[in-house]
């Protein structure tokens, strides 16, 4: 067996000096060089090998491939110690090797690794990773962040809740709901990329849920990066029975975080504009996710029959199969907003408690 082998990004040295040997001497193939978690979603090689220190190995990234039915081989540089190559167990690596291990032992551990492999169980793990719901809007402007905020609270009635900002260039929620701007999402990266801490101490508590802030810095400082995003959600997620995301627009939002999510709200104004773009933006999102992970939320809808008729019929028409939620104008959400407080009464609160428990029920098996 000649096996097909993914390199996955590396500063080393070693994934060139393998990549070399296999092209001189044979006995394995590299398919692809993979630059981010995205790309092994679907794998088309027998084995992965990563290091320690890449920036999107988590377990579920490792759990994901194993999956698919493809091994994992961890690299860690002896010199870091102990820590490292304790890391890549932890995270449920096949096996691991060392930085300066010559090509063919590179390549006895693969064939180790696929000749002792194992049956995949299709068990729910004890630890399970919960769900993640993005919120994410057609354009600015549409509601986002008052969506995001009122369907956290309505799921940690029942579940236990983290409520994430990750609009990167307006983010609001801190804002919105009269926190802190610190500590804030750059907090938590630190603690998750370097393991300095609890991520506790990044979040704040708001009565059943926690919030982490967006970056306060409004998007002017370094941007955030799509494999911090998800190593941050993974993290989250341990902890949580549910992750909901404020993704800001979508053609604003950090690239490529969209396909991890398990549901996906999109929003935007129920007026004859706003349906359009969602119509555009909806098929711009099936582009990333498939149309059974996506609810339509036509926001901001004025509260007459003849209007919600006209929005239903023509989103409808273009998407028949995905579930549409029409969130009314509330003069209480107005009030609400200006005193800096959650609307838990009133038309607009009672659609999102719905809007929660459709998707609940579509995510539960």
């Amino acid at each position: 067996m000649t096996p097909d082998i993914a390199l996955a990004a590396s500063a080393r040295e070693w994934p060139d000096r393998l990549h070399r040997h296999l092209l001189e001497h044979g006995g394995g193939r590299v398919v692809a060089r993979v630059m981010g978690p995205e790309q092994t979603a679907e794998a088309t090689f027998d084995a992965i090998l990563i290091d320690d220190v890449c920036s999107f190995l988590t377990p579920r990234l490792v759990s994901a491939v194993k999956k698919s039915g493809a091994e994992v081989v961890g690299v860690f540089s002896p010199t870091d110690g102990s820590d490292a190559k304790r890391r890549l167990l932890e995270c449920g690596i096949s096996d691991v090797i060392e930085t300066d291990a010559a090509p063919e032992e590179y390549l006895e551990k693969v064939m180790a690794a696929l000749a002792h492999r194992l049956p995949v169980s299709m068990e729910t793990p004890a630890a399970s990773v919960g769900w993640s719901i993005a919120v994410t809007g057609a354009s600015d402007g549409v509601g986002v962040t008052e969506v995001a905020v009122a369907l956290a609270r309505g799921i940690s009635n029942e579940l236990k809740v983290s409520l994430v900002d990750v609009d990167p260039t307006w983010p609001s929620i801190a804002q919105r709901l009269d926190l802190p701007l610190h500590p804030n999402i750059r907090t938590a990266l630190d603690i998750v990329a370097h393991g300095s801490g609890d991520l506790e101490a990044a979040s704040h508590r708001l009565g059943e849920m926690t919030v982490v802030g967006g970056v306060a810095d409004q998007g002017s400082g370094s941007p955030l990066a799509q494999s911090e995003v998800v190593m941050l959600f993974d993290a989250l997620s341990e902890s949580v029975d549910v992750l909901v995301a404020d993704l800001g627009p979508l053609q604003h939002s950090v690239s490529g975080v969209l396909r991890g999510f398990d549901a996906v709200a999109l929003v935007g104004t129920g007026d004859p504009v706003g349906i359009t773009r969602l119509l555009h933006s909806a098929g711009r999102a099936m582009e990333q996710v498939s149309a059974e992970a996506i609810v339509l939320v036509a926001n901001k809808t004025f509260p007459r029959r003849y209007y919600e008729s006209e929005i239903r019929r023509e989103l409808q028409s273009s998407f028949p199969d995905v579930p549409l939620v029409v969130l009314p104008f509330d003069q209480r959400l107005s009030e609400s907003i200006w005193e800096g407080q959650l609307s838990r009464r009133g038309p607009f609160a009672r659609s999102v408690g719905r809007m929660a428990s459709l998707i609940i029920e579509r995510l539960e098996p």
